[in-house]
């Protein structure tokens, strides 16, 4: 039995997926004004779920969710302009009805980044929620996330020259205006007009009734620094001593709280940083998230990810922005990144590589069938992208009065062989007459191991009495692809294959909605495999059936003649590329 990795929780909760409250409310369960209670202390709490996907597109839509999901209270905020990663809001930052600013900029996009960095490192100094007026959020909405919050101190970060569009090099680049020049101005909340020539950002803070210290910046140089637009360590330092000086002339304001006691603990952010997220980033920064940084939000295929995501073992993971898929992808592929099983191509992805088959009965001693495979193997190196990966294609079909825990007995030593060789394996069962998913589900217990797939044989059938010898309904192989895909994502496992064989496309009835269920499915490849059968040219009359007309998101698998190793590039077909190659 392979060792089960053990997070650092009780149990685990389900996967949740959030989307903010943008209409200008907050959640349905809003806290307490803190006119009517106690100072308002920082509070975070970790997500409900182990996983949480904040997937907004728009920038100011995935800060105002990550704020709501984290923060319960915090007596500061950083909030900004923007919405979209080329600039900031125009005054009064309202949402138009296309969800886009009236009037966003569309230009000065070193300034909006400068903006952007600079909000981002503020929050991170202040251990506060970092907001964004603008694109699906308008003032109102954030000033009610400021109320929700209990703010007292809001932030507000501006171009240096908001009426100039923030022009490259006005007033020096990364100057800001803190210390003694800061400004500090407040508004009454008592429904008093807010003035319109005020910014989004200060019309929010208005209106929540919050103390207002400016923070402005220049656009940024082109330096090449690591963190372009960060606070220096003096204006970090400055900053904090603006914000604590404007709480402490409030005598509601709450006592100084040690950071440490109000962070998150063992919550790992995965991010994939696109310009418009650096304030939902810097959010989970403050509130004291470690985050990691995902190439292309590609879990999978980062070998490092997954190491990172397997020595973790956190109690909670958040993934930042679209580029992650669904929640329900999201929450598997970090499943299967904390189990850190790699698939033979070195990542959690079958693609790309080809697959080079060797056919082996559960007798056979397990070296010399691993031995056989990396032989076959060797004859494709270099033809192709991606690895050539050995594959043990093992004859799994149960004997008639057969108990199937047996058969799976016989198949396991096998089965690790393979895998402690680094080579793939894939069961082969033929259909006789059952349904093809009541001859796959005995051996679950070996599909739920990284690295194995299943093989059908649809011309294997007799009549059902419905449709004649040798064909199967495409719903048929479509029920075991589901079950397969509920296999893979129930045990938290990277991605594996469903292989079926043909001689002739008509073999499956109706097999042009295979490309519905590949579509659906990021769990299962599906591979039609043309069989070998006869000499040479009975071989590409197959292939060249089984081929045309292959569903869109379906491969191609090809058995050939009986050929030597160094003809392998000659007889391959090219157009499709088989994924699967028999040996030779």
């Amino acid at each position: 039995m392979e060792p089960v990795r053990v997070r650092n929780a009780r149990f685990v909760l389900p996967v949740v997926c959030v989307a903010a409250f943008v209409a200008g409310c907050g959640p349905d369960d809003p806290s307490p004004d803190p006119a009517d209670g106690p100072a308002v202390q920082t509070v975070v709490s970790p997500p409900p779920a182990h996983t949480l996907l904040l997937g907004a597109e728009d920038p100011a839509e995935l800060a105002l969710t990550t704020s709501q999901q984290i923060y319960d209270r915090s007596p500061v905020a950083v909030v900004a302009d923007g919405g979209t990663p080329d600039g900031g809001a125009p005054k009064g930052g309202e949402a138009s009805d296309d969800g886009a600013s009236d009037g966003a900029s569309d230009g000065a996009s070193d300034g909006g980044a400068a903006v952007r960095a600079a909000q981002a490192s503020a929050a991170e100094t202040l251990g506060a929620p970092a907001l964004v007026v603008g694109g699906a959020v308008s003032a109102h909405g954030v000033a009610d996330e400021l109320d929700r919050l209990g703010v007292q101190v809001a932030v507000v970060v501006s171009p240096e020259s908001p009426g100039a569009g923030m022009a490259e090099g006005a007033g020096g680049a990364g100057e800001r205006v803190d210390g003694d020049d800061a400004e500090s101005d407040s508004w009454s909340d008592d429904g008093a007009a807010v003035p319109d020539a005020l910014s989004g950002a200060e019309q929010a803070a208005a209106t929540a009734g919050a103390d207002v210290v400016h923070l402005r910046v220049s656009a940024l140089p082109d330096t090449g620094d690591e963190e372009p637009g960060a606070l220096s360590a003096a204006e970090a330092a400055s900053l904090q001593d603006d914000v604590d000086a404007v709480l402490a002339s409030d005598p509601s304001s709450p006592a100084p709280q040690d950071p440490a006691e109000v962070r998150l603990r063992e919550v790992l952010a995965l991010t994939d940083p696109q310009p418009g997220q650096e304030a939902a980033i810097a959010t989970l920064r403050a509130a004291g998230a470690v985050d990691h940084e995902v190439p292309g939000g590609d879990i999978a295929a980062s070998p490092e990810s997954i190491a990172e995501i397997d020595l973790a073992q956190a109690l909670a993971v958040v993934g930042v922005g679209p580029t992650f898929g669904d929640a329900a992808d999201f929450a598997w592929r970090v499943e299967a990144a904390e189990r850190g099983d790699l698939l033979p191509t070195g990542t959690q992805q079958l693609l790309p590589a080809r697959y080079v088959t060797t056919e082996a009965e559960a007798w056979e001693e397990p070296d010399d069938v691993t031995a056989r495979a990396a032989v076959a193997a060797e004859a494709y190196a270099g033809l192709g992208d991606g690895p050539v990966v050995p594959t043990v294609v093992v004859q799994a079909g149960a004997a008639q009065g057969r108990p199937a825990e047996e058969r799976v007995a016989e198949l396991a030593p096998l089965v690790a062989a393979a895998r402690e060789a680094g080579q793939y394996v894939v069961l082969d069962v033929a259909a006789g007459d059952s349904a093809l998913l009541d001859e796959v589900k005995p051996l679950e217990e070996l599909l739920a191991r990284p690295g194995v797939g299943v093989a059908l044989h649809p011309e294997d059938r007799v009549s059902d009495g419905v449709l004649p010898p040798q064909q199967v309904s495409v719903d048929e192989v479509e029920a075991v692809i589901t079950y397969i895909e509920g296999v893979v994502t129930n045990h938290g496992l990277p991605p594996t294959t469903v292989v079926v064989h043909q001689t002739r496309p008509e073999s499956v009835v109706g097999r042009e909605r295979l490309a519905d269920v590949a579509a659906a499915t990021d769990a299962v490849e599906i591979v039609l495999a043309a069989d070998r059968t006869g000499g040479p040219t009975t071989g590409e009359w197959v292939w060249n059936r089984v081929s045309d007309d292959v569903p869109d998101g379906v491969h191609t698998g090809w058995a050939g003649p009986t050929y030597l190793p160094d003809q392998a590039a000659d007889l391959v077909p090219t157009d499709p590329a088989p994924l699967f190659v028999a040996g030779p």
